[in-house]
This record gives C-alpha cells, sequence and structure tokens, in this order.
C-alpha cells in the first residue's frame, strides 16, 4: 500500500483509515458550507457593497448619475418577484417598491 501512496509510510492501517475518514468528513463540510453559501440570497447592504467594489472603487471619473442608475437597477434585480401565489398585497408592495426607485 505505501509504494502507492508514499505520503502513508509508517503508518498503521487504522490510521490510515483514520486519515481517509477525516478527508471524507472535510470533504462534506467543505460542499455543505458551499451549498450555503451559494443558496444564500444576497442582502441588500451585499448588493450595495458590491455595487461600490464593482462600479466606485475602480471608476473614479465615473458618471455619478450612471453610478446611480446601477445601483438602482442592481437593488431591483435584488427585490423578490411578484408572483401568482403571493398575497396581493404583498405584490402591490413589490411593485410599488420598483416604481418608487426611479
Amino acid at each position: 500500500m505505501s509504494e502507492d501512496m508514499p505520503w502513508v509510510i509508517g503508518l498503521t492501517d487504522e490510521e490510515v483509515q483514520e486519515l481517509r475518514t477525516k478527508k471524507q468528513e472535510l470533504t462534506e463540510y467543505g460542499k455543505q458550507k458551499l451549498r450555503e453559501l451559494m443558496n444564500k440570497k444576497p442582502t441588500l447592504r451585499d448588493v450595495i457593497a458590491q455595487w461600490y467594489l464593482d462600479s466606485v472603487t475602480d471608476n473614479i471619473d465615473l458618471d455619478v448619475s450612471t453610478c446611480v442608475e446601477d445601483l438602482v437597477s442592481r437593488i431591483e434585480e435584488w427585490l423578490p418577484p411578484e408572483h401568482d401565489s403571493n398575497d396581493c398585497q404583498w405584490n402591490k408592495c413589490i411593485k410599488m417598491m420598483k416604481e418608487t426607485l426611479r
């Protein structure tokens, strides 16, 4: 076994198995954390921070109205969509927020 895997020279079979188990646990933990990060809807703060990094810090000469328009578009995309299964008042509220952004 150690010829194929020189990193296990001097380890017992039990120690090798323990390393394999711990590696599998870490791999599963990493996959779970990645899933959580990928499924997390960004907060409005996250959206604004990313906009700041993308627009303001990279483009010092960028026109203010262009910057603001980009931010408003990102916020509009961030808002939840209207949907038939939502309460009528919920859809009205979402629509009103989108309309008052501009």
